[in-house]
């Protein structure tokens, strides 16, 4: 703040904070994926943790479905999220032979707390599908223009192209929402679902 005001210079700043702040979910199904391809190369003894890897991840998602068919409500899928981030844990605690699987677990134990966010947050996706769709204008015009020239223009560009989405998604104008939000004294917040 400067003299009680915003500073203006930079105020994409306020929207990487929300981006940053918001609760993010590891794709399942690219998990699945992945173990499901060390299983078709894994000789029989490093076969055992892609395969104790698949069926958690798996035992995931039936929750969730459970969930949907009304079976188990807020409170057991959140304590099943809490017991299956658990056991992923010590899935992964123990070091691994093959180096496959090892890096497999790191990736896990790095991730853990984002892996089961569908259950803490009904409603939330498994995947990443959605968000694969939305960026891939992005992706498409960094191909062809040989992407950003510095980091900070990458940051910058992928803040705007988020903002960009959510308003569409909203049914807001963006350029009317930018334009607010640059001259605007404070902050503007995209409004909630349904307001």
């Amino acid at each position: 703040m400067l003299n009680g005001r915003p500073p203006r210079c930079f105020p994409f700043l306020v929207v990487q904070r929300l981006v940053t702040r918001a609760v993010h979910q590891q794709c399942n199904a690219h998990l699945i994926n992945r173990c499901q391809k060390l299983l078709e190369t894994a000789t029989v003894g490093a076969a055992r943790f892609p395969a104790a890897v698949k069926a958690l991840l798996l035992r995931g998602l039936a929750f969730r479905d459970r969930y949907r068919a009304g079976e188990i409500g807020n409170h057991g899928l959140a304590v099943m999220a809490g017991r299956l981030t658990h056991e992923l844990l010590c899935l992964v605690g123990a070091r691994k032979s093959n180096p496959a699987n090892e890096r497999l677990a790191s990736h896990l134990f790095t991730y853990h707390k984002s892996i089961f966010n569908y259950l803490r947050h009904p409603g939330m996706d498994a995947t990443n599908w959605r968000g694969e769709q939305a960026i891939r204008f992005g992706v498409v015009n960094r191909k062809v223009w040989g992407g950003n020239r510095t980091w900070p223009g990458a940051d910058v560009q992928s803040t705007l192209m988020s903002v960009i989405q959510t308003c569409l998604m909203r049914s807001l104008s963006p350029i009317r929402f930018l334009v607010n939000s640059l001259t605007a004294t404070k902050p503007i917040l995209v409004p909630a679902w349904g307001r």
